[in-house]
C-alpha cells in the first residue's frame, strides 16, 4: 500500500522511449571507442560535467552507455552535443526528473527495444531495465548495443528471470556489445550471467587492473561482453570519483 506514497512511480504500460535523431546514418569507421559508466545520478553535477567534458576531449567515444542517468524536466545533457543521437529509456518517474539507460552515438539509431524486469526491487517497488539499440556499419553490417542495469536485493531465481530476457535480446546478433552494471556481488549472480554468455558465444573485455572497478563484497559489478568485434584497448578511469562506478573505455575494431 506504500507504494502509492512513494514520489516516483512507472508506467509500464504508457511508457516510452525519448530518441534524439542525428543526421549520420551509420559507422563510418571500422574502429570506434565505447564509455561504459553509471553515473549515479549525479549527471547534472558540475564536476561531473567537466569530468564527462575531459573524457570526450580525450577519448571522443563513438558510443555511451549510462546506467543511473539523470534528466531534468525531460531533457539530457547530451541535446547540447550536436554529434550525438541517443536512445532514452526510464526506469524511475517523478514530476521533473527522469532516471534510466541512455545509448548514444555518433550514428543514428536504426532499431531499439526497451525491456523492463518482471520483477520490482523491494522497498522502493521500480523496475529494472534493459536497452537495445541497432546500428548500421558501412559495409552493410549491424551492430546491436544493449545496455543493462540488473535487479539487486531480490533472490537469484528472479536475477535469473532478467538474465533470460538478456538472452533473448542477445540471440542472432552477429555483431554485440553486451554492457552495464550487472551487479554480480555473489559469485552465484556471476556464474548465472557466465553461463548465458558462454552459451551465447560472448567473450568478456579483461582490464589489466580490473580492481579498481565499482565492487561489493569482493565482486566487480561492471562488465562488458562482445561478440563479432575485437577490443583493441581497455581502461578504467580510476582517477575519476564524480560516482560511485568508475567510467569504462574500450576501442574496438570490426576488422578480426
Amino acid at each position: 500500500m506504500y507504494r502509492k506514497l512513494l514520489p516516483w512511480h512507472i508506467d509500464q504500460k504508457n511508457h516510452s522511449v525519448c530518441i534524439k535523431k542525428i543526421e549520420n546514418k551509420h559507422l563510418k569507421s571500422d574502429k570506434f571507442t565505447l564509455l561504459n559508466w553509471n553515473v549515479h545520478k549525479n549527471n547534472h553535477n558540475f564536476q561531473w560535467l567537466h569530468d564527462f567534458g575531459q573524457i570526450l576531449h580525450l577519448y571522443t567515444p563513438d558510443f555511451i552507455a549510462f546506467q543511473e542517468y539523470k534528466t531534468k524536466s525531460k531533457r539530457s545533457i547530451l541535446d547540447s552535443r550536436k554529434e550525438y543521437g541517443y536512445g532514452f529509456f526510464s526506469n524511475i518517474e517523478m514530476q521533473k526528473e527522469d532516471s534510466g539507460l541512455i545509448n548514444a552515438s555518433t550514428c543514428d539509431i536504426e532499431e531499439f527495444n526497451p525491456i523492463f524486469s518482471k520483477h520490482v526491487e523491494p522497498l522502493i517497488k521500480t523496475p529494472k531495465i534493459s536497452f537495445f539499440t541497432q546500428y548500421n556499419l558501412e559495409d552493410g553490417q549491424k551492430l546491436t548495443l544493449i545496455n543493462t542495469h540488473m535487479i539487486n536485493f531480490v533472490k537469484n531465481k528472479k536475477y535469473l528471470s532478467q538474465i533470460r530476457q538478456l538472452e533473448k535480446l542477445c540471440a542472432d546478433q552477429d555483431i554485440l556489445i553486451l554492457t552495464g552494471d550487472f551487479n554480480t556481488w555473489s559469485s552465484k549472480r556471476m556464474h548465472l550471467l557466465k553461463s548465458m554468455t558462454d552459451t551465447l558465444g560472448l567473450d568478456q573485455v579483461s582490464f589489466e587492473i580490473d580492481h579498481h572497478k565499482k565492487s561489493y563484497l569482493a565482486h566487480p559489478l561492471d562488465h562488458l561482453f562482445y561478440k563479432g568485434l575485437k577490443p583493441i584497448k581497455s581502461e578504467i578511469l580510476h582517477q575519476i570519483k564524480t560516482s560511485d562506478h568508475k567510467p569504462i573505455i574500450v576501442e574496438f575494431t570490426t576488422t578480426l
